[in-house]
């Protein structure tokens, strides 16, 4: 890929989550990177894909990107739909999916490319039930590529995707006799922040701004309010009371800001109201697009994360970004992110082997409800005597939450800017793309299980299967409209569904002569390029609509 960048990538659009004011650690992930891409991209095309809603088109992430882009950075933003139908006018040379899902992109090379090129993804979760067969197990079973690689994001994510690889494949051979081998290679890349925009801050101006008290230390917290798949933050709340406690000198606030379900909040506001702390406890909404203000407010980050649903966390690296010292759980990503006694503190956690029932009951019927989360969070604990005794330290030196505040700035600039990630990408690309060129490849004739295809499947539905050979002509409407005395009702062209010229042509060769649908099909494929199959759709819609009839053989 030395050179001109085309990288190809699904955009998953979501519909706007129902919470404006929630920190949703994938969605940020991948909107970061993806600015990041248009930003600061070798020069070259991105092409962006996505699936609109059937009635519906999207344009204004195209409007945005254009925005967004270096000037010799050319987004380019297309329907998945338009990506299968004519796929080598699509000239990537990487494949990137922006949410680990190898499988489809590799169930995508296999069906529509001729030519070998890599496949990368990022995964953003490895905890949920069902993700061993829905994930791992497609992944096995297909194989994959030397020059194909998932890249996870911490050195722990890299961990646990191996342990669940290894756990899938052992288990198909002792109880089907399978030996499955998962070839792609595993990667470690970090996500990122926008350094320019998380970034050291006056705090008297900021909290006069935000509201926020002028003359304190402030501790932050800031993500989703979930026991259930981010962290239990009771235990925080009683060693802030404890902390409040010791201090009779300058005011100390806990600033809990994010937003969740109406009883966690209620229920954190009783426990600090219960131990005295109410007035010092403040819990506030903080929009997505506010957080780097209240980071910069802040003296002291803190997350005692406990789930197991988190794989990088991306609000210590925004808050180090912004020079502010971080205490948090020694606990999965963050080990990679905060460097101990340098850009702040790592909190021992402890746990224990206590949850095969939880583990047992994990996507049974449970609507995916995150109970086992819950339940697996409340066996973790954050040493709360060693959680105190790091945000005391801090609190009562200014002086070391200057120094650490210094290293943490200087470590997100050099190790988590989006531009610095984005350059380790293209280099992983380069040696990937190297490999893909450098490999014989043809897409192999395999027997795709998960390929359902509809005529077998779905063969005895119809009351008879049309060959090929059977004979068609037009129908008395059909004369009409080609003798312009009545329309094509043809608004399925507006859906990408017809092509209003191939429709015309085929009406204008059965004007001269009845034919077969197959010899009909074959002439129209090679006049507008388009597959057989596509071709004999149009017939059959021409069917549908009486235009075109059905010759009877007797």
């Amino acid at each position: 890929m030395n050179g001109m960048a085309r990288v190809g990538l699904y955009l998953d659009i979501s519909d706007p989550e129902p919470d404006a004011d929630g920190v949703f650690g994938r969605d940020i992930a991948v909107e970061g990177f993806c600015d990041a891409l248009l930003r600061y991209s070798r020069p070259g095309d991105l092409h962006f894909f996505q699936n609109s809603p059937v009635l519906q088109r999207r344009t204004g992430s195209l409007r945005r990107f254009e925005q967004l882009a270096a000037p010799d950075v050319h987004p380019i933003l297309s329907e998945m739909r338009a990506l299968r139908d004519h796929f080598a006018a699509h000239p990537f040379s990487v494949w990137h999916d922006l949410d680990g899902n190898l499988q489809s992109a590799n169930d995508l090379r296999q069906r529509y490319s001729t030519r070998l090129y890599p496949i990368t993804a990022t995964p953003h979760v490895f905890s949920y039930a069902g993700l061993n067969h829905n994930w791992i197990l497609r992944m096995l079973l297909q194989g994959g590529e030397t020059c194909d690689a998932m890249i996870c994001p911490t050195a722990s994510a890299k961990q646990v995707f191996s342990n669940l690889i290894t756990s899938v494949a052992e288990d198909l051979s002792r109880s089907h006799g399978l030996k499955l081998r998962f070839v792609p290679r595993l990667a470690t890349i970090p996500l990122g922040v926008d350094s320019k925009i998380f970034k050291p801050r006056p705090k008297t101006a900021l909290r006069e701004q935000l509201n926020l008290p002028v003359d304190a230390v402030i501790i932050l917290w800031v993500g989703r309010l979930s026991p259930l798949d981010k962290a239990d933050l009771l235990p925080l709340v009683q060693v802030f009371s404890r902390l409040q406690r010791g201090i009779d000198r300058q005011p100390l606030y806990l600033v809990i800001g994010g937003s969740g379900h109406k009883f966690v909040s209620q229920t954190l506001k009783a426990y600090a109201t219960e131990l005295g702390v109410a007035e010092r406890v403040l819990l506030c909404p903080i929009p997505a697009h506010t957080r780097q203000l209240y980071h910069a407010a802040a003296d002291i980050f803190v997350s005692p994360i406990d789930s197991i649903q988190e794989t990088f966390g991306i609000t210590p690296i925004e808050a180090m970004s912004c020079g502010v010292p971080q205490v948090v759980s020694d606990w999965n990503g963050y080990r990679d992110t905060v460097v101990h006694d340098v850009t702040g503190f790592r909190v021992p956690t402890w746990s224990a082997s206590c949850d095969e029932d939880i583990s047992r009951s994990a996507g049974i019927y449970d609507a995916y409800d995150m109970y086992d989360h819950l339940l697996s969070g409340q066996r973790v604990v954050v040493d709360p005597d060693a959680l105190q005794f790091r945000l005391q330290s801090l609190i009562d030196s200014t002086d070391l939450r200057r120094c650490l505040g210094a290293a943490s700035r200087a470590q997100a600039v050099a190790n988590y800017d989006w531009q610095v990630v984005v350059r380790q990408h293209e280099a992983l690309w380069d040696e990937l793309a190297d490999i893909a060129n450098n490999t014989a490849w043809q897409a192999k004739p395999k027997k795709d299980y998960n390929l359902m295809l509809i005529s077998q499947v779905f063969s005895h539905y119809p009351t008879e299967n049309l060959d090929q050979h059977t004979k068609i002509a037009l129908s008395e409407l059909g004369v009409q409209v080609c003798h312009g005395e009545a329309q094509l009702p043809a608004y399925h062209s507006a859906l990408g569904v017809l092509l209003i010229p191939l429709l015309h042509a085929a009406l204008m060769q059965l004007s001269r002569t009845s034919s077969s649908l197959g010899m009909m099909a074959a002439s129209l494929s090679a006049k507008f390029h388009v597959s057989q199959d596509q071709a004999n759709r149009h017939i059959l819609w021409l069917m549908k609509m009486g235009i075109v009839r059905r010759v009877p053989q007797f």
